[in-house]
């Protein structure tokens, strides 16, 4: 195993993403269920900033061009400013769950369990960032951004994918071959499709129109128990390495497995952390994955260890593909 470090001061509640900066390696953004937002050095294992700002459990946040965006249970997406101060840019009718940030139009995007879509216009001030608000027909559980490429996964497994450029109705509308509800979905760097997980063991790859490739699905994250039968364990986060374009998935087992989605194979298999794993990222330039362990609550309340998260070192070489054998 390569080597990997625990980052100080962790959060003290659920771990609910990760996200590295899109150009900084360093900088690397936590959201967590104890209300608040955290921005960490990962080289130098530090907390450099930190906001309190929400009323309730933070899902997700992400980087924007002069600071980072959140949003959670208390319904409101917040602008963290330079890393200073925050502002309030909007709000949702039920729980926040995703956000994504498209640079190209400073625009950022915020997915609800009030079933709808909204994109907000990140620079405006004073209530008039609302840009655009699509009604989906369930609740969104997970979203993903690359270019001008969104994919939206919907509560009854419909996978939704819009251009960002004409926000009035998605360009491709997906049920997933899943049978159980997504957890993740996840663009490729190619943008020629997407990963998704679901609660129950699995991940598939799926690609859109006009691709050559075909779909498939496999199983993971699963221990052998008794009389054959496996234990099977959600698959909460996926993340692609940036170069190599290898993903990662997280599971309630408490493994990170690293797949090679072209020659349908598992390159690694990292156990050993201490409970479930909420959440992934590799930086920008593959060279450090953050892995956060962090009980996801499939069996209820119980004891469990503290909330970490870990910087592990990535080979050079670790991510790549196998060549093809001829």
């Amino acid at each position: 195993m390569s080597k990997q470090f625990e980052l100080l001061q962790p959060p003290s509640d659920g771990i609910s993403k990760l996200r590295f900066h899109p150009t900084d390696d360093t900088k690397l953004l936590v959201s967590s269920w104890d209300q608040q937002v955290r921005l960490y050095s990962a080289q130098q294992n530090q907390l450099v900033a930190s906001h309190h700002d929400h009323r309730a459990a933070v899902l997700d946040t992400v980087f924007g061009s002069n600071g980072a965006f959140s949003g959670g249970l208390d319904r409101r997406v917040l602008a963290w400013e330079s890393y200073s101060h925050t502002r309030e840019i909007g709000c949702h009718d039920g729980e926040i769950s995703a956000l994504e940030y498209v640079s190209s139009g400073n625009m950022l995007l915020s997915g609800s369990w009030d079933r709808t879509l909204r994109a907000w216009d990140s620079r405006a001030q004073d209530g008039a960032a609302l840009i655009a608000k699509l009604d989906v027909e369930e609740r969104i559980y997970s979203m993903s951004a690359r270019e001008t490429l969104l994919a939206v996964a919907l509560a009854g497994r419909k996978i939704l994918i819009y251009d960002t450029r004409k926000f009035d109705a998605p360009i491709e509308v997906r049920e997933s071959s899943l049978k159980f509800p997504t957890r993740c979905v996840k663009l490729m760097p190619s943008g020629l499709g997407f990963v998704c997980s679901s609660v129950e063991g699995r991940v598939s790859v799926e690609y859109l129109n006009g691709a050559t490739k075909s779909n498939y699905a496999f199983k993971c994250h699963r221990q052998p128990a008794e009389d054959n039968v496996d234990l099977v364990y959600p698959v909460n986060t996926v993340a692609f390495h940036p170069v190599h374009h290898t993903f990662v998935t997280g599971g309630s087992d408490g493994a990170v497995s690293l797949w090679d989605p072209d020659n349908k194979k598992r390159l690694k298999h990292y156990q050993g952390y201490p409970t479930s794993i909420s959440a992934l990222d590799f930086n920008a330039s593959g060279n450090m994955l953050a892995v956060a362990s962090s009980y996801t609550y499939e069996e209820g309340e119980k004891d469990h260890p503290p909330d970490s998260i870990w910087i592990k070192a990535m080979a050079e070489n670790e991510a790549r593909p196998k060549a093809k054998k001829h």
